[in-house]
């Protein structure tokens, strides 16, 4: 049903879980607790009601929360912002100084060199990979019988098995299952740095976290040097995007990226490639069992397009309803929730004047549920993403893959994995809730369910 007001909220209208925000921004020492539990209980009322909220927690520290699609646009595509030392300071131990954790011209060369390997035409030459990733997990499924299954870690093992097929020429490497858990390590302890960092506490001052981190980085980096290593003495050539990335060179010097920013980039595509794709399709999953007239629709689609056949690439841009219920979900649940920045000079932004070195906050989760963005904001309904209502929307209104310059490299690919699965999910089996399991989101870098997903999978 088209959205058109409150009277054509349907009677069986979800709304599923999300945060209850405090009244006004908490005070610096009860935020410190709540951030590590979960940053997102940080963001107050007025973040999801007002175009810009200023917190001056200490009079040398300022945080501005920007969720106007105007003034994130002049954030994310102005000359005057740039990331902050935070993001680096939390994943340069594991990612290096890649694309993600670089700034200026030495991000600018990078990200010349890697966005060749993510044109839309070249992501389509690997459906078939993504396919047969899909269809080892249904096999695990069938095998398996109905019963209730950690979908979250489902939606993980199928993401990571899509990278493996198509960065590291046809298989799971040795390192799959230490580079999987090592991540989710990693992750899970990443609000304390977040937490440390924020604060301005020197990196020396250990805190929960920073063993588990340190250890988590150290082995990950070692298992990608050993596969890049492997890669150089078997030759660098190959379809796959390691074999690309090998043979990328710097569009203005020539030069190759050395064996160091190969780690740091592949470990980047790796982690962040399929952490965020699984993150999406888990909370995709939860909502498709709460709305089963949806996962009813997602499912003839999909038949009535690729029948009983393999997922192929000419069939992705047919899957409408698929996509829409993706990218409902990730309104709802957006893979990356918060994006960072530091003014050089000072800004204003409308009446409101920042200054230079106050910390910016895009809180892409509460932006995708903005009160003045939105109507009927935390209800789930695929069809405000219908061609007509998706082309109204600015384009800072809406963006799970960030915006501007530095917007994800990898949101094609992302995407059209995510239909891909979810299709192939969907047509093969039945996702039934529990009735009791209401997951929180909660922001560890991406978006994870407390909890996990436990969902009941029941294989047709």
């Amino acid at each position: 049903m088209a959205e058109t007001g409150a009277l054509a909220v349907p009677a069986a209208a979800l709304y599923p879980p999300t945060i209850v925000p405090p009244e006004r921004p908490l005070r610096l020492r009860s935020a410190l607790a709540m951030y590590v539990r979960n940053p997102l209980r940080v963001l107050s009322r007025p973040v999801y009601e007002d175009p810009i909220v200023v917190f001056e927690p200490s009079p040398k520290r300022t945080i501005v929360w920007v969720t106007r699609p105007d003034f994130v646009e002049q954030v994310l595509l102005g000359d005057n912002f740039q990331k902050t030392a935070v993001e680096k300071r939390v994943l340069g131990s594991s990612l290096g100084d890649g694309i993600l954790t670089s700034n200026g011209a030495h991000w600018r060369w990078q990200r010349r060199a890697m966005a060749p390997l993510f044109r839309h035409q070249e992501i389509l030459t690997y459906v078939t990979e993504m396919t047969g990733a899909a269809d080892a997990l249904v096999a695990r499924w069938r095998a398996a019988g109905t019963g209730v299954r950690a979908v979250d870690e489902d939606m993980t093992d199928a993401t990571f098995d899509v990278i493996a097929r198509t960065m590291l020429m046809g298989g799971v490497p040795a390192e799959a299952e230490l580079l999987k858990r090592e991540g989710a390590a990693f992750l899970t302890k990443s609000s304390w740095e977040l937490a440390w960092a924020l604060l301005h506490l020197p990196t020396w001052l250990p805190h929960p976290g920073t063993w588990p981190m340190r250890r988590a980085s150290r082995r990950m980096r070692g298992a990608v040097g050993d596969i890049v290593s492997r890669r150089r003495a078997e030759g660098a050539e190959g379809r796959d995007l390691l074999g690309r990335l090998l043979a990328a060179r710097n569009p203005e010097t020539g030069v190759a990226m050395d064996d160091e920013h190969v780690v740091s980039n592949l470990l980047t595509l790796l982690e962040a490639g399929h952490e965020t794709t699984a993150r999406a399709l888990t909370w995709t999953l939860y909502l498709l069992a709460r709305a089963p007239e949806w996962q009813d629709r997602v499912r003839a689609e999909v038949m009535a397009v690729a029948g009983s056949g393999p997922i192929e690439a000419a069939h992705v841009s047919r899957l409408l309803i698929t996509e829409r219920v993706i990218k409902e979900s990730m309104r709802l649940y957006p893979p990356a929730p918060v994006l960072v920045r530091m003014p050089l000079t000072d800004t204003k932004f409308g009446d409101v004047t920042v200054r230079a070195g106050a910390q910016i906050v895009v809180p892409i989760y509460a932006i995708h549920r903005h009160r003045k963005l939105w109507s009927d904001p935390d209800r789930f309904d695929p069809d405000r993403f219908l061609p007509d209502a998706e082309k109204a929307m600015p384009r800072t209104q809406y963006m799970p893959f960030g915006a501007g310059p530095r917007i994800c490299l990898g949101m094609s690919f992302a995407l059209v994995e995510a239909v891909v699965l979810l299709a192939t999910f969907v047509r093969a089996a039945r996702f039934d809730w529990d009735g009791r399991h209401f997951p929180e989101p909660v922001s560890r870098v991406t978006l994870r369910p407390k909890g996990g997903m436990p969902l009941m999978v029941a294989p047709l």
